[in-house]
């Protein structure tokens, strides 16, 4: 005889919807959050504290990022691999632990050459964390599930971001290198907390290789043409970042009238948006070729944003702030999208067994992102005005429409795989 479910008050209904229930998720959710709130105390002060503080110039400070963040590539592919070998539990307790060490050692920087080698240790572990993380997020779930579970772990990190980054206003209100610091060794101690509830999971046994041949190729990944395009293609998409980050504020300061405050706004409805809306859009997810389209979806939607981005310039102070505001609104959109899409070819795309690898192949489309994004938004929006921002959305409409075929390549080539074994 079943048992009637007692009807959830609304309070409950949210905490359920929030909050996941005790499990591997939940402290997923933990290590997360923990995490997050530590990033977020960090970024808001690095530049700041590099360059007031430990007395590097700006040139300095970008040069040493731009070559940690080369170094980060390096790693990102052998430590996917080493986490279907090794296991990812243990893997990500190692370079989680290591992340805390190396943020801590920025405290002892005095200099570019210790600036620059701590940087570069700091993105490699922070690389190969990442693809751990990926590799761990895959033993829970499968198809849209295990997109759900990402993007509700992003929502969260938006949340803790945001946490830290408020914390973190204090410091800059103070503005004191012990500030600073307190910011600093604030980050390397989540590290450390995080590290203890990476230790509350299951063991993960290490996966076997494609048909158990230990004499196999290593690296199938790399082989995977598909695979590589859906990489490239994807750093092109996660550009858009790039452009909230530094094309969108610096576009607000010097090219429109809406205050400078302004940027803080378009910044709040983005967070705000991505914590309450994520998990939403990873509906469908479970099928390639609906990711594909929504992909495609995705790219006209940033491209579109970035036309109401540039019709900011040369219009009143109140038309120009409600422009920005809409613009950000069509932009979120597209990222919300372009995630949980990116997440489905990421995940759908990869050989089961071999995710640590596959998941590390596609973490470099961020780093390449990181990379060339700045550039390419600095040479485009804010060097050529208007032009430069159409250019912009046109290679956002050409990367989503690139999407289907490349799905349907990948699937009529396994399906061919399928029926010759």
């Amino acid at each position: 005889m079943s048992v009637p479910e007692v009807p959830l008050s609304r309070r409950g209904r949210l905490k359920r919807a929030t909050i996941p229930e005790p499990g591997p998720i939940r402290t997923l959710t933990k290590v997360t959050l923990t995490n997050t709130v530590g990033n977020g105390l960090f970024t808001t002060i690095e530049a700041i504290f590099f360059t007031r503080s430990v007395g590097l110039s700006n040139h300095q400070v970008a040069l040493g990022l731009g070559i940690a963040a080369v170094s980060g590539l390096l790693v990102s592919i052998p430590a996917g691999h080493l986490a279907d070998r090794r296991g990812p539990r243990e893997l990500s307790i190692l370079f989680v632990s290591l992340q805390g060490l190396t943020m801590a050692a920025f405290a002892l920087v005095h200099s570019f050459v210790a600036f620059v080698a701590v940087a570069i240790v700091a993105s490699m572990l922070r690389s190969a964390g990442g693809s751990a993380s990926m590799a761990l997020i895959s033993r829970f779930g499968v198809g849209e599930e295990r997109v759900r579970i990402r993007a509700f772990q992003r929502s969260v990190s938006n949340l803790g971001m945001s946490f830290g980054m408020g914390i973190a206003a204090v410091a800059l209100a103070i503005d004191t290198r012990e500030a600073y610091l307190a910011m600093v060794m604030g980050n390397a101690i989540s590290y450390f907390v995080a590290a203890v509830f990476v230790r509350q999971f299951p063991v993960m046994p290490p996966t076997s290789p494609v048909g158990g041949n230990r004499s196999g190729p290593r690296l199938v990944a790399l082989r995977d043409r598909h695979f590589l395009t859906a990489t490239a293609l994807s750093g092109c998409m996660s550009i858009q970042f790039a452009i909230q980050n530094i094309g969108v504020p610096l576009w607000i300061i010097q090219f429109t009238h809406a205050p400078r405050w302004w940027v803080a706004v378009v910044m709040l409805v983005n967070t705000t948006a991505v914590i309450f809306l994520q998990v939403r859009f990873t509906r469908g997810t479970d099928d390639l070729t609906f990711a594909a389209r929504a992909f495609r979806r995705s790219g006209l939607f940033i491209a579109l944003a970035c036309v109401l981005y540039a019709s900011a310039q040369g219009v009143g102070t109140v038309f120009a702030s409600a422009i920005l505001v809409v613009a950000t609104m069509v932009d979120v959109v597209g990222e919300l999208l372009a995630s949980a899409a990116g997440w489905a070819i990421g995940y759908g795309m990869a050989v089961e067994g071999l995710q640590g690898q596959y998941q590390g192949v596609y973490q470099m489309s961020f780093g390449l992102a990181n990379i060339f994004g700045p550039l390419l938004v600095t040479s485009t929006a804010l060097s050529m005005g208007r032009p430069g921002w159409l250019i912009l959305g046109a290679m956002f409409i050409l990367t989503g429409a690139a999407y289907p075929p490349l799905v349907r390549g990948h699937l009529r080539e396994r399906e061919r795989a399928q029926q010759s074994e």
